[in-house]
């Protein structure tokens, strides 16, 4: 697999930019990891996102699932030769819609409504989480 993670704006408190190193670490045996924070702004997002990949948005009126079927729906992406994954997080005001009517993919995480900062670290460890699964190993982190 090969994943980018595009969080708008700097992630600040420690414990983030700590809880990111470490899963940032976790995912690189299943493959290419990269972790960009672009400023929080239209534009700059728009410009991390490849060409090519399948651009998977966090929003709140995503498609929410369990942990084990978004890792179903991972799986049928991967069957079907999908390998390359952008996922886009936004800032403490969310993102614009050109942003988000670009993704392939909008998934909400919870009903819960969680700090932008924090959503990174919740998403990190998911997709660790599916990748755990995928590969029928145990999760035990």
């Amino acid at each position: 697999m090969d994943c980018k993670f595009i969080f708008a704006g700097k992630s600040k408190e420690n414990f983030i930019i700590s809880g990111i190193e470490k899963y940032k670490k976790f995912l690189k045996k299943y493959g290419k990891i990269e972790i960009t924070e672009p400023k929080d702004n239209e534009e700059k997002i728009l410009k991390q996102i490849r060409k090519n990949s399948f651009l998977i948005v966090l929003d709140i009126n995503g498609e929410q699932f369990s942990t084990e079927n978004i890792a179903k729906k991972f799986r049928e992406w991967k069957d079907i030769g999908i390998t390359k994954f952008d996922f886009v997080t936004g800032g403490p005001f969310g993102l614009s819609p050109k942003i988000i009517n670009k993704a392939n993919f909008l998934w909400k995480l919870s009903d819960l409504t969680f700090n932008h900062q924090i959503v990174r670290l919740i998403l990190l460890e998911q997709v660790y989480r599916i990748f755990s699964i995928l590969n029928n190993e145990k999760y035990h982190h």
